[in-house]
């Protein structure tokens, strides 16, 4: 029984069709476009006529036109925009556009759309379709229209690190999207403490300075349009972001990190403070073409160290950075019990009890000596000029001292640098070897000369003695005078 009535329908439809019957069309019909996106002008037979489409002669026997309703002209009319003649011949309006383009292969489907790739805002306005075939046309009517989709922020302009924001997502369609949905790049939005997206709003709360950047909105409506906004949110503050700790070497230089983002360029006036640890009191440090107000200090003390707070008034905002100065410093000491032992005892001011150590040599030797702050000098660590501290988080150095074996008792410290390992260090086991050697050579040859005098003939005695008298009369006459002169 249902066989007999399909095929009742298919006959019906046919003689409609034999006797020129028009296939009902749809009352205008709008389609919302976004300016420089694809956008599809529909035409498709329905379902119950795509049998037609299907014979293998059908396309060889259809006419299609597409006409837009030219309103800006002194007498308004249609003009043809697109043609396809029996067999696939195409006649485009000059100038030709190729970017206007038919279904291609939904064709042989009944889908007569034209597609504009891309759609431009003086595409906007009325079109439409017929589509002729044998015995029978199918006609479309269509309205385009430009949408502005748009994300505002409440409050405009950049945003203070800890402030708050709220993001609207819209679309200017007068029906309802179906979703709208927030993401990050490809990464949705899930709702937590600082971010809660609840339809085309989005909360962000305690804003950072890693929310800045690009946060995507996606509309998206019943009949399937759908468009994608990105809004950039300037996110303005001082980095570090959180608090910072910069090891340095006692004696060294160093530079306390403190730059705006984004950087604004110079701009005359602004002047950060920088406040001093243990009330020690400030500092007033100027701005760079990069927005930099770093603190520059010279051959830094253990007594320097601590937290620095860099502060700034922007546009009646106040921003603030917390940087830790935290100094290596290395003391010779005794140890043991009898405080015979001799070594070195690295330290860092103020401790963070995160730190670990590790003694080297400058070519990164490290001996036997295990890591801790303790080094001991024992016979072979005295032959090391100079031993490097370095100091640890984890896998990752934080900094490093180098203290010299040879400047005893001054103490001396360089840091960020890599001093060379005097030479004469190594060789100065052979050095004294050598001096020995010169000793022994030297009293050998004193005892030698002193035996052959002894073995000399007497008769020359007498004549020594007369040789020596003159000299010794001569010296006390020249003594005289001079003995005179003091008294």
């Amino acid at each position: 029984m249902l066989w007999e009535v399909r095929s009742l329908a298919q006959l019906l439809l046919l003689l409609l069709v034999a006797r020129g019957t028009q296939i009902p069309r749809k009352e205008v019909q709008v389609v919302w476009a976004k300016e420089g996106f694809p956008v599809q002008l529909p035409c498709i037979l329905s379902s119950i006529h795509q049998n037609l489409s299907r014979r293998h002669s059908f396309l060889w026997r259809v006419t299609v036109t597409w006409q837009r309703w030219q309103d800006r002209t002194p007498q308004a009319s249609w003009y043809t925009v697109f043609r396809v003649g029996p067999g696939g011949l195409r006649s485009v309006r000059l100038p030709p556009q190729p970017r206007l383009q038919l279904g291609g292969l939904s064709l042989h489907q009944g889908d007569f759309s034209l597609w504009l790739r891309p759609a431009w805002l003086t595409d906007a306005g009325e079109y439409r379709a017929r589509v002729h075939f044998e015995n029978g046309d199918l006609r479309c009517h269509l309205c385009l229209r430009f949408g502005q989709a748009s994300v505002t922020a409440s409050p405009p302009g950049p945003i203070i690190t800890s402030g708050l924001v709220l993001l609207n997502c819209s679309f200017n369609r007068p029906d309802l999207p179906e979703a709208v949905l927030w993401s990050r790049g490809r990464v949705p939005i899930i709702p937590s403490s600082r971010h809660l997206p609840v339809g085309s709003l989005l909360f962000l709360s305690h804003v950072t300075l890693s929310d800045a950047g690009p946060w995507d909105c996606h509309v998206i409506y019943p009949d399937g349009f759908n468009v994608s906004i990105t809004h950039h949110l300037t996110v303005l503050g001082l980095e570090p972001l959180t608090q910072k700790t910069v090891y340095v070497g006692e004696g060294s230089k160093v530079e306390l990190p403190c730059h705006l983002s984004p950087a604004l360029g110079t701009m005359p006036g602004l002047i950060a403070q920088w406040t001093l640890p243990w009330g020690r009191g400030s500092c007033l440090v100027s701005g760079d073409d990069k927005s930099s107000f770093a603190l520059r200090l010279d051959h830094v003390s253990r007594a320097q160290a601590g937290a620095y707070n860099c502060s700034l008034s922007f546009q009646g905002h106040q921003l603030s950075a917390v940087v830790t100065l935290a100094v290596i410093t290395v003391t010779a000491k005794s140890f043991g019990s009898s405080s015979s032992r001799k070594g070195l005892l690295c330290e860092v001011t103020p401790t963070l009890r995160q730190e670990h150590f590790l003694w080297t040599t400058l070519d990164n030797q490290t001996l036997e000596n295990p890591p801790g702050p303790w080094l001991e000098l024992g016979d072979e660590e005295l032959q090391v000029e100079q031993w490097q501290c370095r100091v640890y988080q984890g896998t990752q150095q934080c900094g490093a001292v180098v203290y010299n074996l040879g400047l005893q008792g001054t103490g001396a410290q360089l840091s960020g640098r890599n001093p060379k390992v005097l030479k004469g260090g190594k060789y100065l086991p052979l050095l004294v070897s050598l001096g020995i050697l010169l000793l022994l050579f030297s009293g050998v040859g004193a005892a030698v000369f002193r035996l052959r005098q002894s073995k000399l003939p007497g008769s020359f005695s007498a004549l020594e003695d007369a040789a020596q008298r003159p000299q010794r009369q001569n010296k006390t006459e020249e003594m005289e005078p001079e003995s005179q002169c003091q008294s």
